[in-house]
């Protein structure tokens, strides 16, 4: 005879059947594990009846067995979650590990600012998402939203939709270093991140231009105020000295605007006339050396000359030149000009110079060939020299091929 109780009893173990406030009974799935401090510990999945409830309980099952109980915690994981845990762990100021020029970062980031700003934004849109209902085509249409969506300078670019998009999958991905999901959504379509698509600016400063804004720098200007209700004009001269020097290191050294704000005197050697970027200034955050053009050389020391004398002091002392460099900039009447291209400047410069480009890498801090490869920017001189060098190779080879013809 066959004990219909005993079935029923181990068909529905893990059922839980409840009465709650609302006068509603409700049933729940339930699994109980020994944790790894040897205490039990339950996991419990509210269901819609009895059969839904046995589902629940045979993938709490199937969950825990095959990742552990962080795959059952990641059901109840929203992204708002993951985003202050990955904030807690991954947003740390940099630490570095070594000294005498052999610093490396070995956690943490160098600039926080940025990533916490992409992270508001994903918080914002996904924030009551649950993880694991997160889906490809989600992130889809966030990423078309986000396009449409107007940035302080108007359109927004992609590039930033990217670098947002970039951070997501990094945060996925520690998602699922943790358990919390089995895979992200970001490897189950095609690739939602598209740097080709993205508009590189190939800007450099011609010399004509270098002419005219050192000129502007230590030229007269006039100034308009008020004083007692009345306009003021004046002619002021100078007071540009350190945003001439600035822009002449670097033109000449390919130093990024981050590197040269941090610069210290002591990390000028004038004797050898060499500049070291320390690792912990360094984007990249690894240190290198830079040598210094003669007229490097002369603004520093003059630089110098006028300073405290301090080895510790900035060189500059500057942390913000946006509104001097535009304003220098429509008094030299240059257009479309950003600091950053001063770097390209400096780079493809280096380039027409005849320079190696492993050489030339090792200078500007570059540690991708195609990195590097987007600051080389060839001006219409140089695109001229190129089609001049292959009008004359094609006049030799007709020569060659007419005289072998011939004879």
């Amino acid at each position: 005879m066959v004990n219909t109780a005993n079935e029923k009893s181990s068909r529905d173990w893990g059922i839980i059947q409840k009465k709650e406030k609302d006068g509603n009974t409700y049933f729940y799935a339930r699994i109980i594990r020994i944790d790894g401090n040897g205490k039990k510990k339950q996991y419990v999945a509210k269901a819609d009846n009895k059969s839904h409830a046995r589902r629940l309980r045979d993938e709490l099952q199937d969950k825990y067995s095959r990742r552990g109980e962080k795959a059952i915690e990641g059901d109840k994981v929203t992204f708002r979650k993951l985003a202050e845990a990955y904030k807690k762990h991954k947003l740390k100021p940099a630490e570095y590990h070594g000294n005498n020029g052999a610093e490396r970062k070995v956690a943490g980031l160098r600039s926080v600012k940025p990533v916490l700003h992409y992270l508001g934004v994903l918080k914002q849109h996904f924030g009551a998402y649950l993880l694991r209902n997160i889906s490809h085509t989600d992130i889809e249409e966030f990423k078309a939203l986000r396009l449409k969506t107007k940035s302080k300078r108007g359109e927004r670019s992609i590039a930033d939709v990217n670098r947002t998009l970039a951070l997501m999958r990094t945060m996925m991905r520690f998602a699922v270093q943790n358990g919390w999901i089995h895979q992200s959504p970001f490897e189950l379509g095609t690739p939602l991140i598209s740097t080709s698509d993205e508009v590189k600016r190939e800007r450099t400063m011609s010399f004509d231009e270098e002419s005219r804004f050192l000129a502007a720098c230590e030229g007269e200007r006039e100034i308009t105020y008020e004083r007692s209700g009345k306009q003021i004009k004046a002619k002021l001269k100078g007071g540009r000295e350190l945003l001439r020097a600035l822009v002449v290191v670097a033109l000449d050294t390919a130093m990024r605007k981050g590197e040269l704000f941090k610069l210290r005197w002591k990390d000028v050697d004038f004797e050898q006339r060499l500049i070291t970027v320390t690792a912990f200034n360094s984007k990249t955050s690894k240190s290198r050396v830079v040598g210094m053009t003669q007229r490097v050389t002369d603004e520093l020391v003059r630089l110098w000359d006028i300073s405290l004398k301090d080895p510790d002091s900035s060189v500059f002392g500057l942390t913000d030149i946006k509104k001097s460099f535009s304003t220098v900039s429509a008094d030299a009447g240059i257009a479309g000009l950003q600091f950053h291209d001063l770097r390209h400047t400096a780079i493809t410069r280096m380039v027409n110079a005849g320079l190696p480009p492993m050489e030339i890498m090792k200078v500007s801090g570059h540690s991708q060939w195609t990195t590097f490869a987007r600051y080389v920017n060839p001006s219409s001189q140089t695109v001229r020299n190129i089609a001049d060098a292959m009008t004359d190779y094609i006049g030799k080879g007709r020569v060659v091929l007419e005289s072998e013809l011939i004879n």
